[in-house]
């Protein structure tokens, strides 16, 4: 009897803590269910009150200044001309100040098989251009293209540092470069399945003249280098030059270029016909490719650019035919034609991204010098600067260029109105 009592005690306590264990659980989850639900609900106030303080985004100046001129479009409006003319703004050497200038084109004569341009530019640098072309582009169901050339170019303020990758800023000077140029080309797209590949030539007429440098504020070239360092500054001969290349152009915009890629090599021999003593050999290759990513509104830009000429033991090559590098479209962390020599190499990398409509940023490197011969060539021993761009741009072309590089020798800003490359 008393084992029955003790066990059903026992019994009768378990099931008082089992009934109070039961009792605290419903209550637990009674509190937590209201507290989720004032958990809720206060969550749910805020995101009323926070949408009742929402204000829709408010453009920037500039930002709405680039959107109204690309809504207008009055920058295609603007280059697209008035009755085959076409303003120009820029386009002319590098370090030549700001230009302007008119085009006028003409397609389609002739039953739409020649177009026809000629053009006029001036800086308030005193520099000119003056241009005459006609060409047939899309001859034999467009396997074949025909061109001829005139161009004229005065340029009374180009530097000129010495030669050599050693050169110092010190001896910089200016003169006054002319050159007329008659040409023609040819060639063919020989694969029909690639119609962007061309192989073709080119030769003609190239007059060359040197004389005093208009700079004021540095001497002229002949006031510090002689004949038996700077050769053709004496004298000028007038070439007569051929060339053969071969270039694949596949870019999807070649002025604002966004994907796709530029191909080209070319070699050709310049013939001094009045002294026998400056006649030389030119090659040049450039490859462009570039890489976008989401959706196009970031690319990745590459290029590399080498630049040889060669001469005879008894020819000379002219400074002022020399490769040079520096300035606006390649090394933009220095002066323009800060370097020249017999051969150049040179290698840019951007980095450009969309940063509203109208305009792209870009983060630069750029890496080149020039060498007396090929075989001097060494990647170690490139000259490198870095640094920002701002690109303003449509669709199509690049219209406004703001580069601001930085190298050993300072920082430089380039003002321009057209892509680096």
């Amino acid at each position: 009897m008393i084992r029955v009592f003790i066990t059903t005690n026992r019994w009768l306590a378990r099931a008082g803590v089992l009934r109070a264990s039961v009792l605290a659980l419903i209550c637990a989850i009674s509190v937590c269910a209201q507290d989720d639900d004032t958990r809720a609900n206060r969550l749910q106030r805020q995101r009323e009150d926070k949408a009742k303080q929402l204000q829709p985004y408010k453009r920037t100046k500039l930002e709405s200044e680039l959107f109204e001129v690309k809504d207008q479009r009055l920058i295609e409006r603007f280059q697209a001309g008035y009755k085959g003319f076409h303003p120009l703004l820029g386009g002319l050497s590098t370090g030549s100040g700001f230009a302007m200038g008119t085009q006028f084109i003409k397609n389609g004569i002739a039953g739409g098989v020649l177009n026809f341009q000629t053009s006029a530019q001036a800086s308030l640098k005193g520099y000119q251009k003056y241009q005459l072309g006609l060409s047939a582009p899309h001859l034999a169901k467009d396997r074949a293209f025909l061109g001829f050339d005139f161009t004229l170019h005065n340029s009374p303020q180009e530097d000129f540092y010495g030669v050599g990758s050693d050169s110092a800023t010190d001896n910089r000077t200016n003169y006054r470069l002319e050159t007329t140029e008659y040409s023609g080309s040819a060639g063919v797209r020989p694969i029909r399945a690639l119609p962007k590949l061309e192989i073709g030539g080119r030769g003609g007429l190239l007059n060359t003249n040197v004389g005093h440098g208009t700079d004021q504020r540095f001497p002229s070239v002949e006031e510090t280098f002689t004949v038996a360092t700077t050769p053709g500054l004496d004298r000028q001969p007038h070439y007569k030059f051929g060339s053969a290349f071969v270039k694949y152009d596949f870019r999807d915009q070649p002025l604002n270029p966004r994907s796709g890629g530029y191909y080209i090599a070319e070699g050709g021999y310049y013939h001094d016909g009045d002294f026998g003593a400056y006649s030389f050999r030119r090659w040049k290759m450039e490859a462009q490719q570039y890489f976008p990513f989401f959706n196009q509104r970031r690319v990745i830009a590459v290029r590399g650019k080498l630049e040889m000429t060669d001469a005879n033991s008894d020819q000379q090559i002219p400074f002022y035919l020399l490769p040079v590098v520096g300035g606006s479209e390649d090394l933009r962390g220095y002066r323009e034609f800060r370097y020249r020599d017999r051969d150049s190499l040179v290698f840019n990398l951007e980095y450009r991204w969309e940063a509203f409509s109208g305009l792209d940023l870009a983060l630069f490197g750029d890496a080149g010098n020039v060498f007396p011969k090929a075989g001097d060539i060494q990647l170690d021993k490139l000259k490198t600067s870095y640094g920002l761009g701002f690109r303003f741009n449509t669709d199509r072309s690049v219209f406004w260029r703001i580069d601001i590089g930085f190298s050993p020798e300072g920082t430089r800003t380039f003002v321009k109105f057209n892509h680096v490359f």
